[in-house]
């Protein structure tokens, strides 16, 4: 069973400043395309950044790369080899997305189909 982002960050450095997912994930979410439209969906981004591994591990290192604890900001450079992960993750959400959904008829659930 893998271990909760706290438990995570403490094994890593117990005297690392707790990073703030919600600050990251709305600070990387404009280095993608998607971002206009994902950008009502932010609180469920950070749920899903927080909870799976991958993800988290990715957003800790693109974090640590731009020294976002310590007041850093976050360029593609940061995203380095996360940056595919990153953009797929956001691209996933955007295609199920209301947002998305919703141009091809498909959104309220049962639109246009039944």
């Amino acid at each position: 069973m893998a271990n909760p982002p706290e438990a995570e960050a403490e094994a890593v450095s117990p005297t690392a400043a707790p990073l703030d997912f919600e600050r990251l994930v709305a600070a990387v979410l404009p280095l993608d395309h998607y971002h206009r439209e994902l950008e009502p969906l932010l609180p469920d981004l950070v749920r899903i950044v927080m909870l799976n591994d991958q993800l988290n591990a990715a957003f800790r290192r693109i974090a640590e790369r731009a020294g976002f604890t310590e007041g850093g900001d976050i360029g593609r450079a940061h995203l380095g080899d996360d940056a595919a992960a990153v953009h797929t993750f956001f691209e996933y959400v955007y295609f199920a997305s209301p947002a998305f959904l919703s141009t091809v008829g498909e959104w309220p659930l049962g639109g246009v189909r039944g």
